[in-house]
């Protein structure tokens, strides 16, 4: 799975959440710095890396 593939997955997560740009511009840049990571995890422990909270 690419980043971009990844990121856009990122997005309609976001969308369907109403998330705002902020955020979703953060996760993009997390993704970014190593996506085969983020492949592997799902987008609400992304989310849970942006709030600070402990994934699980």
């Amino acid at each position: 799975m690419s980043a971009e593939e990844i990121k856009q997955f990122w997005r309609g997560f976001c969308q369907r959440r109403k998330i705002g740009a902020d955020v979703i511009a953060k996760g993009e840049a997390i993704i970014e710095k190593d996506p085969d990571y983020w492949a592997d995890q799902t987008m609400g422990d992304l989310l849970d890396n942006i709030s600070g909270k402990a994934p699980g």
